[in-house]
């Protein structure tokens, strides 16, 4: 129990620099995980070393990872739990105070012990005085009460966050919950939506509320357009590797609930257990692709449904040059890593194309696309996707610098046009440069001009034996203006009046990042780079 004197007297910076202590540390952490990324990780993946040594070696390096990811966040845990405490034992010991020098201008002398007697000998027996006195040992009570309090409560959750000695992710979420409830951080006081309110908010932060955040409501932060790109991969890792650790607890109850069923109900619990493993199996490929290299960063995560992925290889914030592509129909998690690939052979050859500043390139599945060419049909998921691409552009504006955005490129490839048709639509439109769409059905526009950007900034590929740019016609290609001529109008038609660059060496409708015949490849290199005058065009007008 706190005492008054304990109070009274009580040195409170050296919560304070405990706080700041814990976040240095907590800092040092993350940096910890991303020097083991590049310092060991890098070279093993240069040497090309294969076989059963270095896959142990790659399993050994993720588990020490995990490690240290674990105690960074335990790390903030701990300091949200003292910055607590320190707050409201200040504010406790600052209404102790108050109360103190009341008492003394009403005349009181105030003992160690809390008693508290009239300076006055005279005037004990006096009502007034026994009443004043009664008043103030309430009102000096009520601090010292509130102190144990913060005490004890600060004290119980601060044992329960001891480390267990795994990186056991269940019980990382858990301790966070608990010191969020603990710090009384309100959810609701995050500005979400609104990249530009967002970017303001995170500013305003000093590091310890920063990282406290980080501890409580790691999904929340992870998903918030207009924060810095490195906050939103450590962010998203974590929410990741909770995920993770649900998801493997949801399927060990379901198989012991499957094993405990009935003939009746064994169906049930096989295709629960069938579905958690796929979703288990997905979540483990985004770790693998995460893995592939130094330079990818997790700018959004969703487990829910297909699940949902936004990764980007380079620093969008730093970089001169941004492209952003859409996949479409089929994209979710279990082929988030064919996507990223593509986007690495366009980041290679983009590198190569730049004569100036960095490039990133990013993987945005942040919707849910159609799961195949049935549902493709509907622009439903365009019309559900659009406002989140939109918003995500002006966050990738607003962490570049919204005054003096850099080079951005939209890149649409099948449905995922269909996404940036709807988008270019939506209240504000493509924050981009330049949009790139290829084996398009349609844009649910006639003329590039539609899109609200130069037609000499809209371009499009269409590959031979590509299906999709005339079968999905019917249902996003909208007729002809031109009254003579009553067909659907595709990006890919004369007509439309977009730039048409060459696509020589791919066929059909899946080969537009090809290294093998790299026409198409490193055509939107060129794009994506400012560097138009190296782009190969069937039709159309450079800007």
């Amino acid at each position: 129990m706190v005492t008054l004197a304990q109070l009274r007297d009580a040195a409170l910076g050296g919560l304070d620099r405990a706080v700041v202590e814990w976040t240095d540390l907590a800092a040092a952490l993350d940096g910890l995980v991303g020097r083991a990324t590049t310092g060991v990780g890098g070279p093993l993946r240069a040497s090309r070393w294969e076989g059963a040594d270095a896959d142990a070696a790659a399993r050994g390096l993720a588990a020490r990872g995990e490690q240290v990811m674990v105690a960074a966040q335990e790390a903030r845990c701990v300091l949200t739990v003292l910055d607590t405490a320190a707050d409201q034992l200040r504010n406790a010991q600052r209404d102790l105070w108050a109360g103190l020098a009341e008492a003394a201008a009403a005349g009181f002398t105030v003992f160690e012990d809390g008693r508290m007697e009239p300076a006055d000998p005279t005037s004990r027996a006096d009502a007034a005085m026994i009443s004043r006195r009664h008043e103030l040992e309430q009102l000096l009570a009520a601090p010292v009460r509130k102190a144990t309090e913060v005490d004890t409560h600060c004290a119980e959750t601060l044992a329960r966050l001891y480390p267990t000695g795994t990186a056991d992710w269940a019980d990382t979420a858990a301790d966070g919950t608990c010191v969020m409830a603990l710090a009384g951080l309100d959810l609701a006081t995050i500005p979400r939506g609104d990249p530009v309110a967002a970017a303001k908010w995170w500013a305003g932060l000093n590091p310890s509320e920063r990282a406290m955040y980080l501890a409580g409501y790691p999904a929340v932060l992870g998903a918030m357009d207009g924060l810095p790109t490195e906050i939103r991969d450590r962010a998203n890792r974590v929410a990741l590797a909770e995920a993770k650790a649900g998801l493997i607890a949801e399927l060990a109850a379901a198989r012991a609930k499957r094993d405990a069923a009935g003939r009746t109900d064994d169906a049930k619990w096989r295709l629960r257990v069938t579905a958690l493993k796929e979703r288990l199996a997905a979540i483990e490929g985004l770790e693998a692709t995460l893995r592939s290299g130094d330079d990818l960063y997790l700018m959004g995560f969703s487990a829910k449904g297909d699940g949902r992925a936004i990764v980007a290889i380079g620093n969008p914030d730093t970089a001169a040059h941004t492209a952003v592509y859409v996949p479409g129909t089929g994209a979710g998690l279990a082929r988030i890593g064919s996507h990223v690939s593509r986007m690495r052979s366009l980041w290679l050859a983009a590198r190569q194309e730049s004569r100036s500043g960095g490039v990133s390139t990013i993987t945005w599945i942040g919707y849910d696309a159609p799961d195949t060419l049935a549902h493709a049909i509907s622009t439903s998921s365009a019309n559900e996707a659009a406002p989140a691409f939109v918003r995500f552009l002006r966050g990738v504006g607003v962490t570049q610098g919204i005054s003096s955005n850099n080079h951005v490129t939209v890149i649409g490839h099948s449905y995922g046009s269909v996404v940036v048709g709807q988008a270019a639509h939506y209240s504000g439109g493509l924050v981009a440069q330049d949009v790139v769409v290829v084996g398009s059905p349609g844009l649910h526009a006639t003329k590039a001009e539609d899109l609200h950007i130069s037609p000499k900034h809209v371009w499009v590929g269409a590959a031979e034996g590509d299906l999709v740019t005339s079968i999905g016609a019917g249902a996003h290609a909208p007729i002809s203006e031109n009254a003579k001529v009553h067909r659907r109008v595709t990006p890919d038609d004369k007509e439309f009046g977009a730039n048409r660059f060459t696509s020589d060496g791919s066929s059909g409708h899946s080969e537009y990042w090809s290294t093998s015949d790299p026409m198409s490849l490193d055509n939107q290199a060129a794009i994506i780079t400012g560097n138009y005058k190296d782009v190969r065009l069937i039709w159309g007008e450079r800007p």
